[in-house]
Formats: C-alpha cells, structure tokens, sequence
C-alpha cells in the first residue's frame, strides 16, 4: 500500500531489509534497487544509505530497529522517518535531536498513524483552549492488526503503564488509571496505556502532563491486566499471544473501520475542552502520511533535529489528507473527572 503511493507520487524507493530473496522479489517486477543488509552490520548499513537522502523506516519491532537506525542515519546525515507507534523510540529521537541538527538531518518518527492522526488532534484541541495545563488522548479499538504489530506491542507490555505528569514520565499500575470517553455511540470505558504522545505532545503543544487510553471492554481490562502480570516471568512466545488479547479483543462488539480519536484539553479550573477525529484505517493512513512527508522532505519541508508531524507540517496537516475529519463541534465537558 505505502510503496504503491510512493510509485504514484513519481517517488521510485530503493527497497531495503535483511533478506535478498524476499527484496529480489519485490523489487525486480518493478524494475526497483535493492539493497540486503543487517543493522547490527554497522559498515554496510552505512554503505546502504551513503546516497541516500531519506529513510523510511517500516520494519519493526521499533523499539529494536529504531535506534540503531537513527544511529546509521545521524552517520551518515540522512533523514529518518519511520512508522513507530512505540514510545521508546521517539524517546530515543528527543535525546540524539541535538545530534542529528549537527548533522543537519531530521528525525521524525511516528509518520504513520500513529502519531500523525493523534498529534495534529491534540494540537488542534490545545490550541483552541485557553490556558490548558493536561491533555487526554483515547483511542477507539483497531478494526485491523498486523502479526508485527502484535510482535512490536508485546515488547511494551508490563506491569506498568507511563503517564506524563509536569513534564516527568511516572509510573502507574497497568489496567488501572482509566478514563470514560464518548466515541460517538455513548460514554465508553477507556484504559491508560503507552501511546507515543506522551513524548511527541508536549513538544508539539508546550502542554507537559498528558494521559494517553485506548477503548476496553470488560474481558479486555482483564487481558491487558492478567498478560501485564505475566510479562515478569512469561517468555517472549507467550508474551506476544497475551499482548496480542489487548489489541486484537475478544468476543464482543466488532469495531467498525477506521478510528475515533478523543483528545481533551484541561484547564487550570479543571474545565474540559474535547475534540474528536474519524480517521481511514490504521494501515491505509500510514500509508497516505508516511508517501507525504516522505515526499515533503524531499522537496526540502524539514527542520533539523527531532520534530514532530504537527509541530513541522501544521495542526491541520492530518485534515488535509483525505483520511481524517474533525466530528462535530468542539465540546466543553463537565468539571467531573478532570
């Protein structure tokens, strides 16, 4: 999906992974380069991307192939982006930021989905509040997953979920910290858990206390909670089938297509201001992002050093896509839960 986009913006990628058969295959029938190589292999992941002006990071787990990448990246002064979801790594971007403006390079993980959607959403919502000092993310449940990204969650998944409180990120009992949020069909219960937002919002806003959920049901707050537990003394094989119960659900409700993201903005009163976002599927909105700012920092739309989508491109950059609108009017909530 992200390279036929790619082709049809005039963008002929060089593909690139570990496996020369796999790369062969996709790259010969269309007449595209290629180029195998291993990460852990630092001389020929610079050789790989010594002509290379922007990466396009999309192979996951994050948490393990996005360092060592912006490390080759920062080497040898190419752009990264890639389609993380995972907080670590954008983690990982904030610290070598001074590192890559000496290099002259942009680093902007999260060009995907996640955090794209979510970003320019909480800009938006901070932006249209006054004096906001919390923001609040929730995410409706995934109508689609991919067998990688059950692998890259699971590598997340403890005993402890990450909230960000006055700038500094602390610790809360995973399934927990819950938040209720009306999605559009009435008030549903949402859980903490470790959206990237917590790195990416307060650059993006100057807002430094942000809480990020995602939508449960009953039997998935006892999956998240129960493989939370487990993930002390579980090996990584049984890690990933429990990591994957909290993604993927169980019976129950089948969510439709796409997303509704929930952002909300708190003021100082405790006042509520929400918004909310419909969004295209998780995989088809990265998709038409990462082909976007992919071919906008080609064109030379970058920054030197970590930056974020909104914060780069603009609050309303998701809203012009084709794959997300704003529902509804900007609501005020009651002073209750804030």
């Amino acid at each position: 999906m992200l390279l036929d986009r790619l082709l049809a913006a005039g963008i002929e990628p060089v593909l690139a992974g570990r496996d020369p058969d796999r790369l062969a295959g996709q790259a010969q029938p269309l007449d595209l380069e290629y180029r195998a190589f291993s990460l852990t292999d630092r001389s020929a992941t610079d050789a790989a991307l010594a002509d290379t002006e922007v990466v396009l990071h999309a192979a996951g787990p994050f948490v393990d192939t996005g360092p060592p990448m912006i490390d080759a990246c920062i080497r040898t002064r190419t752009h990264y982006l890639d389609l993380a979801g995972e907080w670590p790594v954008f983690a990982e971007a904030e610290r070598r930021s001074p590192e890559a403006v000496r290099a002259g390079i942009m680093l902007m993980p999260g060009a995907g989905f996640s955090v794209v959607m979510s970003d320019c959403l909480l800009a938006l919502v901070a932006a249209r509040t006054t004096g906001a000092v919390k923001l609040r993310l929730a995410v409706s449940r995934p109508d689609e997953i991919s067998a990688a990204s059950v692998r890259s969650m699971a590598s997340l998944i403890g005993p402890t979920v990450l909230v960000r409180e006055a700038g500094a990120l602390r610790e809360r009992a995973a399934g927990v910290l819950r938040h209720d949020v009306d999605f559009g069909a009435g008030l549903a219960e949402t859980t903490a858990v470790c959206w990237p937002d917590l790195i990416t919002a307060p650059m993006t806003t100057g807002i430094d206390s942000v809480e990020t959920y995602a939508e449960t049901d009953w039997l998935q707050r006892l999956a998240h909670a129960a493989s939370a537990s487990a993930s002390r003394w579980l090996n990584g094989r049984t890690r990933a089938l429990a990591a994957g119960l909290f993604p993927l659900g169980l019976p129950g409700r089948k969510p439709a297509a796409g997303f509704t993201l929930v952002a909300q903005a708190v003021d100082r009163w405790r006042r509520t201001s929400s918004l909310s976002m419909r969004t295209l599927g998780g995989y088809a909105v990265s998709a038409i992002t990462g082909e976007t700012i992919a071919r906008r920092v080609l064109e030379g739309d970058w920054s030197p050093g970590w930056r974020t989508p909104a914060g780069q491109f603009g609050a309303d950059f998701a809203l012009g896509l084709g794959c997300a609108t704003l529902i509804g009017r900007p609501q005020l909530l009651s002073v209750q839960g804030a």
